[in-house]
């Protein structure tokens, strides 16, 4: 059993509905109340929607090309977008037959779309058209004349791997941090670089639809700041410069901040908050041991539109006969 963790996503899906954290972080319980729910929870645990797969693989064709970009100069395109797209076609066969026995653990069993036997005709394709898209887009940008100038001015260049997790350079040395010394906090941006020793630029690519309300810095950024200062055994950023972009595919559409202190000072105490929230969900609240209460203490939303999108929603049914 590990401590209790935070990230940016936990705590989201925390807020959205606390049976689908229970489900999402704490699901393992199941197999001490029911062996057939746990065995289905281990499967919808793996699943995700199409519009998820996508995101994942725009994430994985960028992070390649640019990883190809830096250590060769140019880069194969056809040839990368044929070879995401042979994975990708691939892995849905495997999904479509729908036999969970066979798990993969690179393949995760894919798609939720599947399981619930909707229909997924010409969605493949059309995923795959989204993913080069947002790809062709990046590089039609002036952002990628940047990259690519980055490459040699910078001191030090960051390159997210998608599934390829580095979980040691994930971790947030929060240990540092008052009140959070046994908290677990992983956060790794998608691009990353270092200018001399106080210059420092953080790209978070999105795929999804741009949240036009959000007119803040977002607390998943604020978080990649704290850990740049962490590493250099510090809260406090002085005259260190630390520039974030985020960045909408295919439309390249751009909001940037510079961090601030009172960004850094918000995150930590924004931190030290959503843990003692989670910790109302576990045993003693204690977050050594991380050891769940009883699933009757995690409430459903009472969103239907909510539960209709939700790949825990057959287990979350069947669950109701237990409580």
């Amino acid at each position: 059993m590990s401590s209790l963790s935070w990230s940016n996503t936990r705590i989201t899906v925390l807020e959205y509905c606390q049976k689908k954290y229970f489900f999402s972080y704490y699901g393992y319980a199941l197999k001490s109340i029911d062996e057939h729910l746990w065995q289905l929870w281990s499967t919808l645990r793996q699943l995700k929607s199409l519009d998820m797969r996508m995101g994942e693989m725009t994430h994985k064709i960028l992070s390649l090309y640019l990883h190809m970009l830096k250590k060769h100069g140019e880069v194969d395109i056809d040839r990368l977008k044929q070879d995401i797209k042979k994975d990708m076609e691939q892995i849905f066969s495997l999904s479509e037959k729908r036999d969970y026995s066979i798990y993969n653990k690179d393949l995760h069993f894919w798609l939720s779309e599947h399981f619930y036997e909707e229909n997924t005709e010409g969605k493949l394709e059309e995923t795959i058209q989204k993913v080069w898209k947002n790809l062709d887009a990046f590089i039609a940008s002036q952002r990628h004349q940047k990259v690519k100038n980055w490459f040699t001015t910078a001191h030090h260049i960051y390159i997210e791997s998608p599934g390829k997790p580095n979980f040691a350079l994930m971790k947030v040395d929060v240990e540092k941090i008052p009140w959070l010394e046994h908290i677990s906090v992983m956060a790794a941006p998608d691009f990353g670089a270092m200018f001399g020793e106080k210059w420092y630029l953080i790209l978070d690519w999105k795929s999804g639809k741009e949240d036009i309300q959000t007119s803040g810095i977002t607390d998943q950024l604020k978080v990649y700041g704290l850990k740049v200062l962490l590493k250099q055994w510090t809260q406090d950023i002085g005259d260190r410069t630390i520039h974030m972009d985020e960045i909408y595919l295919p439309w390249m559409h751009s909001k940037w901040w510079t961090l601030t202190q009172e960004d850094i000072n918000n995150i930590i105490e924004k931190i030290i908050q959503d843990i003692e929230y989670q910790k109302q969900f576990i045993v003693d609240q204690d977050p050594i041991q991380n050891i769940p209460l009883s699933h009757q203490a995690f409430k459903r939303t009472s969103s239907e539109k909510k539960c209709i999108s939700c790949t825990f929603r057959k287990v979350c049914t069947l669950l109701k006969d237990f409580e």
